[in-house]
């Protein structure tokens, strides 16, 4: 089989040096711009005079690249290419060392002392810019000399570096604290204990009730002798990258990609794993879509289906928008891969035997979950009837760009490269082409609508689904691995525009592009802390009182609070659940036990202050906690002590 890079190489359109220069020219001149406007918000111009000739300085500058990209001509930039020259003849013998410099500068300016002044989208994306270009200048000399090599040079280092952002603006992860990181991070570590209650807990536990699958992969570091929550953190860093690597790196294989052109090879790896982490797609997710990657094969059933039934059933101990997915990836081979030489009725029969065997399968698994977690089914259920909020689908305070435009944005550069390819491919049978389209709108409409449900986040990981099979769709017409109808040879390969390939790279480093979080917090403040916390607990239970921890509950799992008998209920991911579902039974057991004064102590999420508006990021999530959970809570109880650095509070009863 041809080497999936060289047909690759051969579908890149050609980039002159005029076309590069005008695309660098408007794409910083937009930045510029986009930052003019961040400095003009929240109406100070005018206002504050040297904001206010910053602001136009810019749009000056902005205006003035674009009028030189319209006016630009071959001779003037052949005199500035000449004037340049001898600087890069002079810098050749630096070019590996001008690249890692490039890359320090970068993570210094986003993780150093002025880190607080790139926090803006904007700002982000002109660092990754402007250093790319840095970057891209050193690694171009490095390459033979040829008039078509700046854009494919910058494009890369574009995607080198925004893969390296990605790991640096993650370390908050590793942070070295004893307390969770965020709302939910160490919950989902004692929730993984769960399947080893026995061990640290000295009790039978039943799962929790959502996600399993993620709690398998997570329960891994568990399964150590002597545990640490540093270790876990580690392992849950690893996989966010690791997992979405592998599956490109299994896409890559299918489609017989050999190593032999490493820079291409790894362009398209960046790419492709960066087009993952934009949701991002769960990294626990992707184990149902592996095995299918990895061993379909429509010659050999047996082990094809063996993949499709350990992806389904993956699938079904994962999210419900899953079940479906190994059963559609499978498809969408199948439609790729296999021609409708025959009738459309056997055409048809594998896919339908893929449906019935990956949908059971799934089903199956769900069932047997619910079944071993147990939990009531309207629980267990519950994303069918909460709240679905319409209006975080467009722009507002939970997502700038709003969900909507932000999924189409993300899916445009493949859309533009479908259409101009699939122009050239009129032997393709109808039934696949609505087959592969059908999956794709479906899967496109049902993690919109999922977005919009309350708790349904921020960002895009509802297109989850949507993005493995968009990206394996994508793949295989850019390498041109699909089987054409009859015997006929398939047609010429449509070039790929420069502006289609930009578009793809600039779409995935925007979505990539998240905030960084402050620097690491040192463990040495939370030393008296954790121990003042650890005073109160055995205070309360040699006094013989039971200790509810609500949040920071791991804390027990990795023994950095001893002496405490777990209570099992209220966990803040299960009242947070109860309270945007509204569910009544267990919200109105949760009320009766606080009003008993059923615990003498409580370690609590600080209580929400108020209600807030819709122009309030998860508003309608703070406003359920607040009058379900926090309320009801603070009526039976008062606060003891604070711990702000845990971002956590201990109440006692008031009597």
């Amino acid at each position: 089989m041809t080497d999936g890079l060289a047909l690759v190489r051969a579908r890149l359109a050609p980039a002159s040096d005029i076309w590069f220069a005008r695309f660098v020219l408007i794409v910083t001149a937009l930045l510029i711009f986009a930052l003019a406007v961040e400095l003009s918000a929240d109406g100070v111009l005018f206002v504050f005079w040297r904001r206010t000739l910053l602001v136009f300085a810019l749009g000056a500058v902005a205006i003035a690249m674009c009028i030189a990209a319209w006016r630009l001509s071959d001779s003037a930039l052949s005199r500035i290419a000449q004037r340049i020259s001898p600087i890069s003849q002079l810098t050749s013998r630096l070019n590996l060392f001008g690249f890692i410099l490039s890359a320090a500068l970068m993570l210094l300016l986003f993780l150093g002392p002025w880190r607080a002044s790139f926090q803006t989208l904007a700002t982000r994306f002109f660092v990754l810019w402007l250093t790319s270009l840095l970057a891209s200048s050193f690694l171009a000399n490095r390459q033979p000399p040829t008039t078509n090599r700046q854009l494919p040079t910058l494009l890369f280092s574009l995607l080198l570096l925004t893969a390296l952002y990605n790991l640096a603006s993650h370390l908050f992860m590793l942070a070295p604290t004893p307390y969770s990181i965020g709302w939910s991070e160490a919950t989902r570590y004692y929730h993984a204990s769960l399947l080893l209650s026995e061990r640290y807990y000295g009790i039978f536990l039943p799962p929790f009730y959502q996600d399993l699958s993620r709690y398998v992969v997570e329960v891994v570091p568990l399964l150590l002798l002597t545990p640490s929550l540093t270790l876990q953190r580690v392992w849950e860093y690893i996989l966010r990258f690791l997992m979405p690597a592998i599956t490109v790196a299994l896409l890559l294989r299918r489609l017989a990609v050999a190593k032999q052109n490493r820079i291409l090879w790894l362009a398209l790896f960046f790419w492709g794993t960066l087009f993952l982490l934009q949701g991002p797609v769960y990294f626990y997710l992707l184990p149902a879509a592996m095995p299918v990657l990895a061993f379909y094969d429509s010659r050999k059933p047996i082990p094809s289906i063996l993949a499709l039934l350990a992806a389904s059933f993956w699938a079904g101990i994962s999210r419900i928008n899953w079940l479906p997915i190994p059963a559609m990836l499978t498809i969408a081979l199948y439609l790729l891969e296999v021609p409708a030489n025959k009738s459309i009725l056997r055409y048809l029969i594998p896919p339908a035997l893929y449906t019935v065997l990956g949908l059971a399968t799934a089903y199956a698994a769900r069932l047997w979950y619910m079944h071993i977690a147990h939990i009531d089914p309207a629980m267990f259920n519950a994303s069918f009837i909460q709240d679905l909020l319409w209006y975080r689908l467009f722009p507002s305070s939970l997502n700038a760009w709003g969900i909507l435009p932000s999924g189409l944005l993300m899916a445009t550069p493949l859309f533009l490269f479908f259409l101009a390819h699939l122009r050239n491919y009129k032997n393709w049978h109808w039934i696949r082409l609505l087959g592969l389209g059908a999956m794709l709108v479906i899967l496109l409409a049902g993690g919109i609508i999922v977005s919009a449900k309350i708790g349904g986040g921020n960002n895009l990981h509802n297109l989850d689904g949507f993005s493995v099979l968009y990206l394996t769709i994508g793949l295989y017409l850019l390498f041109q691995r699909f089987t054409p109808e009859g015997t006929a040879a398939s047609p010429s390969p449509t070039l790929i525009s420069p502006l289609t390939l930009s578009l793809a790279v600039l779409a995935v480093t925007v979505f990539t592009s998240n905030a960084v979080t402050p620097a690491l917090p040192s463990t040495n403040r939370h030393v008296e802390s954790l121990a003042k916390l650890q005073q109160l607990v055995d205070e309360t239970t040699d006094g013989g009182g039971s200790v509810l921890f609500i949040t920071q509950r791991h804390l027990l799992t990795y023994n950095l609070i001893s002496g405490v008998p777990l209570v099992r209920e209220y966990d803040n991911i299960d009242l947070m659940e109860y309270a945007i579902t509204n569910y009544r039974p267990m919200i109105d057991q949760f009320r009766a036990d606080v009003a008993a004064h059923k615990y003498a102590l409580i370690i609590a999420p600080i209580p929400p202050g108020q209600l807030r508006e819709n122009d309030s990021p998860f508003s309608e999530e703070n406003n359920a906690w607040l009058k379900r959970i926090s309320l009801p809570m603070l009526r039976s109880y008062k606060i003891l002590a604070e711990f702000p650095e845990g971002d956590f509070v201990v109440l006692i009863p008031d009597e």
